[in-house]
């Protein structure tokens, strides 16, 4: 692939999953509410749908045998959506009421994900081990959002913790956005063709965006790993950066919140736990660095904004500055 192709290539790809990701939300929030799904598990589904460019550009590394650009994809997303969603939701609206609990039941699922994604890149644990973890903490977090507080009331557990996961639950569900609107916006076949085309869209511009990218560290003289945390993992975030400026001018402080740590923990589980299974987790030039600063960088930012009660600019300019750390050590590497 010349130079000239592989920018031509690299900004079709581009416009591709962006426009791709947009019509996979709105396809996926429609099926939201066409199941009237409660407000924290739409959210979860539309977080899915921002997340498709970063997960199919991962996976379309790793079977191009770039296994540093694949996981890189996916730790630099995570690192990058902090700061590029909480971080500058912070500085847009100037302040973002949040009420603590909202942000430390999304904030404690986030950092556990994050834990066995630690583990998985160390070679603490089995792959098979480590996609069972994170499925099963997925599965109760998705549990959580989809009951409402009478199914947990039902629950065999003891009183106290019954009636704690039931404010919990009702606290969450009373802060969060239906995103996806009181009714389906169109009929059940292009509500199906809309997903199923959009998907394709994303696949194909992954899969082009990700070839002329390698193509083109050789031709910037670029590690290949750079490419990966700095570069495919910001662009690809473009669609989640709208939604969350999108929210934080409507004062949706909850929803930008949700949108960051569902968004981070959907890209681990998909995005790194399901492939490792398949192909493992290599030795790289990546990992290490970016996964305890994802640990880190997490831990600050849900810390930060439940202190606070919310996001404000100098809560966002501190999750800026730690990104911004973060890309000046990974250069001197």
């Amino acid at each position: 692939m010349t130079a000239t192709t592989a920018y031509v290539v690299f900004a079709v790809g581009l416009v591709a999953i962006t426009l791709g990701s947009v019509w996979l939300a709105r396809g996926l929030n429609d099926i939201g509410a066409r199941f009237r799904m409660l407000p924290g598990l739409l959210g979860l589904v539309a977080a899915l749908g921002s997340d498709s460019p970063e997960i199919f550009s991962a996976i379309t590394a790793l079977t191009a045998n770039a296994h540093s650009v694949g996981l890189g994809v996916v730790l630099g997303s995570n690192l990058f959506n902090l700061a590029a969603l909480m971080g500058l939701s912070g500085l847009v609206a100037g302040r973002l009421p949040l009420r603590a609990p909202v942000v430390l039941f999304n904030g404690a699922v986030s950092l556990l994900v994050t834990a066995v994604a630690l583990l998985l890149v160390v070679h603490g644990l089995p792959p098979a081990v480590g996609l069972g973890l994170l499925l099963v903490v997925l599965g109760v977090y998705v549990f959580l959002l989809w009951a409402r507080g009478s199914r947990i009331r039902h629950l065999p557990l003891p009183g106290e913790i019954r009636r704690a996961l039931v404010a919990l639950v009702e606290d969450v569900h009373g802060h969060a956005r239906a995103g996806g609107g009181n009714a389906p916006l169109w009929p059940g076949w292009l509500t199906a063709g809309v997903i199923a085309g959009s998907l394709v869209i994303i696949v194909a511009g992954s899969v082009g965006m990700v070839h002329s990218a390698l193509a083109l560290s050789r031709v910037w003289a670029l590690p290949e790993a750079l490419m990966g945390v700095l570069i495919l993992a910001a662009l690809t975030g473009l669609p989640n950066i709208y939604t969350s400026v999108r929210l934080a001018l409507a004062g949706e402080g909850a929803a930008v919140v949700s949108e960051t740590l569902n968004s981070n923990t959907i890209n681990i589980v998909v995005g790194l736990g399901l492939p490792a299974v398949v192909f493992g987790v290599t030795e790289t030039t990546v990992g290490l660095v970016e996964i305890w600063w994802l640990l880190g960088m997490t831990a600050a930012a849900v810390g930060l904004a439940a202190a606070c009660r919310g996001l404000n600019r100098p809560v966002g300019a501190l999750i800026i500055a730690l990104y911004a750390a973060f890309v000046g050590v990974r250069l001197m590497l």
